[in-house]
């Protein structure tokens, strides 16, 4: 373990228990998780293979706009490394890092990267990446838990999908939804973000790519609790986009069922 990386300096028992305080003196708070494909972009170092995938997904022309897109993402994502309470790094002791050979320069960053960005290391609070699919946050039973009978809001590119697995049913709360379209990207998403503006619900999680920032517009602009729960997303929408989703493997408890 590099001394010069960033470690998760939260549990995950902690991370929820600060999660589930926020929620129960409803007070404005964003947790936002970065992965191993954020920092390729923060690092400017992605394969050719990634920035053709992620530039047409995001609007822009490959080879043409790499720098343009990476400028663009990075602005939002330093911003959200700075400004969110609390942000996700992988741990490199969890057990999907085992899984996967972890490496500091994948799936973390300097202390003098955050340093850089204009952040203050002495305030940052780091969780795992993975708590969000994790039993006691990413599971039915552990996310009925945390939000404690309280209604809340999704933010997704698979609203559809929940509600055709009757969410509301399994969580036993009032859940809404705004669909997220995949032609939102860094250039064009006013429109879409001025929508904030009509949720209702003080909880608000979401699974939207590399718009990190959203937590951040909706914990200042509108007084919400933001919690980036990421792939956690596709899996409550039935869709494997992970193979750690398969039944029988080590994240199944994510596909959700009713017991």
């Amino acid at each position: 373990m590099e001394s010069n990386y960033l470690n998760p300096s939260l549990t995950d028992l902690e991370t929820v228990k600060l999660i589930k305080e926020k929620i129960e003196s409803n007070t404005p708070f964003a947790l936002t998780r970065f992965g191993d494909g954020e920092i390729y972009i923060l690092n400017r170092n992605a394969s050719e293979h990634f920035l053709k995938k992620n530039l047409n997904e995001w609007g822009y022309n490959y080879p043409s706009q790499i720098n343009e897109f990476y400028d663009d993402a990075n602005t939002i994502l330093k911003r959200s490394i700075v400004l969110s309470d609390v942000i996700g790094l992988m741990n490199p002791n969890c057990v999907i890092a085992k899984h996967i050979n972890y490496k500091s320069s994948v799936w973390s960053l300097k202390k003098e990267d955050i340093v850089s960005f204009g952040g203050d290391i002495s305030k940052l609070k780091i969780c795992n990446h993975m708590i969000s699919r994790s039993e006691i946050m990413g599971s039915l039973q552990g996310f009925k838990n945390i939000i404690q009978g309280k209604s809340f809001h999704i933010i997704s590119r698979n609203t559809n999908e929940m509600k055709n697995r009757k969410l509301e049913d399994l969580f036993n709360v009032k859940i809404t939804y705004t669909h997220h379209p995949n032609n939102i990207n860094f250039n064009n998403r006013e429109d879409f973000i001025s929508g904030f503006k009509d949720i209702k619900e003080d909880i608000v999680i979401m699974g939207v790519g590399l718009q990190k920032d959203y937590g951040i517009i909706l914990r200042d602009n509108y007084g919400k609790i933001a919690l980036d729960m990421g792939a956690t997303m596709d899996a409550w929408s039935g869709i494997i986009s992970r193979p750690w989703f398969n039944n029988g493997n080590l994240q199944d408890y994510l596909i959700l069922k009713n017991n």
